[in-house]
């Protein structure tokens, strides 16, 4: 699902905030629906969903405001910012898009529970990560020079930002939900590289071990 490259993020949120009410209400209707401890997976993600989505928008709303004062030129509006809040609007319509398909067929004969859940729950560990990488990006631009994309001198601020980074969990978006930020066009081709990358680093890593 490609992302528009002017969505207005209040327009992501609200589907968001649409879609996770709809689940919670279609999972937690009638006791006799099927799944039994699957439906509580998916109504805590989508709870967890919803409650990320609610802390994220006003940080969004936020950058929205400022990340063009960090542009190459009016010309070329593009930078480190942008870039995070554009992977999360492709994270946010992924999710949008799951939870349409689940509120939609859970009820069905050909309905994939157990694949659902997980996917929901690895999409959900991704948007965790990503409003942590919000929370440390909004420390940057409050504590680094008006304007200033980098951090231009070996200082606390860089050491800190280094190891809070280094913490963060990874492996999240390299498992069910690699790929979702590149264009559907250049996914399968991305993908595929990105694997064979990983499966090279891993046999490296044995063979220097052995």
């Amino acid at each position: 699902m490609r992302v528009a490259s002017k969505m207005d993020y209040k327009v992501v949120f609200s589907a968001l905030e649409r879609v996770c009410q709809e689940n919670i209400s279609v999972l937690c209707g009638p006791s006799d629906l099927p799944y039994g401890t699957v439906t509580k997976r998916l109504v805590t993600s989508m709870k967890q969903i919803q409650e990320h989505g609610r802390a994220l928008e006003p940080m969004v709303a936020s950058f929205s405001t400022i990340y063009h004062h960090y542009d190459f030129d009016a010309q070329t509006p593009g930078n480190g910012y942008r870039t995070l809040v554009k992977v999360l609007q492709s994270c946010l319509l992924h999710i949008v898009h799951k939870g349409q398909y689940i509120a939609s067929n859970y009820s069905g004969a050909f309905f994939r529970a157990e694949h659902n859940a997980a996917e929901m729950e690895a999409y959900c560990s991704a948007l965790c990560q990503l409003r942590a990488l919000l929370y440390l990006a909004q420390r940057l631009i409050h504590d680094n020079e008006h304007g200033q994309l980098y951090i231009q001198q070996d200082s606390d601020l860089n050491r800190s930002f280094v190891q809070e980074y280094s913490s963060m969990h990874k492996a999240c978006f390299y498992g069910r939900c690699l790929g979702f930020q590149f264009s559907p066009a250049l996914r399968p081709f991305l993908q595929t590289i990105i694997i064979s990358m990983v499966s090279y680093g891993e046999a490296y890593g044995k063979q220097q071990s052995g």
